[in-house]
């Protein structure tokens, strides 16, 4: 028995010697505990079905703020928060705080925020443009009490819009960057990520190539945001960005930060199809640029 913690230490002192020494351990203990990290949705899946509860049929624009559903999908990010936490502390031996949380968060946030916005809305501005007619509806009734609306909305953004981009940019971007970047070229951990982020929102979705391509160049903007500032904050603040657009402006329940319901009806399928992954193309463009400028050399004074 007094042996056992002797052990343990012994096997994570080999575990860190083999992971320092060698490339091809690094590139497999961060990919493994990514996965992990996304993976875990799986297991909890199937736990959610045994108390009634069917995540399937509530992920995105269709999620409903029921108890259940809140619990589960507050428990994945946990967990999965909890994963990269365990790596960090008993693998890589350094603090969660230093996977890009930097300061001055509000403003960095704010920045990376309104980015968002605008490269959703240009997509979105392009399908309106060439459909064949757009429909506008309110999203809630004359009826809803202001402080439900109010209580809704907080949860809404924070506990749903912010906490969904802080699990998957800490999980698929932080993390991964921040292990690999001294020791592979970062396009690669970029390409690596952006296909594991791509893929695992098709766990719960079904597969469309436009979706696909759009789901890899945004995390592929994601990344080179991060690698080239440094800060989190601004990655989460243009995931939420983009989020908040589509829930906003194209959801249809109000608890779940619905003003209005725009549909988009008809034009051609490609330009619907492929504008999102246009629109994030040339903004890919526009960042690349940027840096080759220096403005992010100048810009991290903003993340501290």
């Amino acid at each position: 028995m007094p042996h056992h913690p002797k052990t343990k230490t012994s096997l994570l002192s080999k575990i860190r010697q083999a992971y320092n020494n060698h490339l091809a351990v690094k590139i497999i203990t961060v990919v493994l505990v990514v996965l992990l990290s996304v993976a875990i949705m799986l297991p909890l899946l199937k736990l959610a079905e045994v108390f009634g509860v069917n995540i399937r049929e509530n992920t995105g624009l269709n999620f409903k703020v029921q108890l259940g559903n809140v619990f589960f999908f507050t428990l994945f990010g946990a967990c999965s928060l909890f994963i990269i936490w365990l790596a960090q502390k008993f693998i890589h031996q350094q603090k969660f705080s230093e996977l890009g949380f930097t300061r001055n968060a509000v403003p960095t946030l704010l920045v990376g925020f309104v980015l968002g916005v605008i490269v959703v809305s240009s997509k979105y501005a392009i399908m309106m443009y060439f459909a064949d007619e757009v429909d506008t509806e309110p999203a809630f009734g004359e009826n809803v009490n202001a402080f439900s609306y109010i209580g809704y909305y907080l949860y809404f953004f924070f506990g749903f819009i912010i906490w969904n981009s802080l699990i998957e940019e800490v999980g698929t971007r932080a993390y991964p960057i921040q292990k690999l970047k001294d020791h592979m070229n970062p396009h690669i951990i970029f390409t690596i990520m952006g296909l594991i982020f791509a893929m695992g929102h098709f766990a719960l979705n079904d597969f469309s190539m436009g979706y696909f391509i759009s789901l890899f160049v945004a995390s592929y903007i994601y990344s080179l945001l991060y690698y080239y500032s440094g800060s989190i904050w601004l990655t989460i603040g243009m995931h939420s960005g983009v989020n908040w657009i589509g829930f906003t402006f194209f959801g249809y329940n109000w608890k779940l930060g619905a003003i209005a319901n725009i549909e988009i009806i008809g034009g051609n399928p490609y330009i619907m199809e492929y504008a999102g992954a246009f629109v994030q193309l040339l903004f890919l463009g526009v960042v690349l640029l940027l840096k080759r400028k220096g403005f992010f050399e100048q810009g991290n004074r903003l993340s501290g």
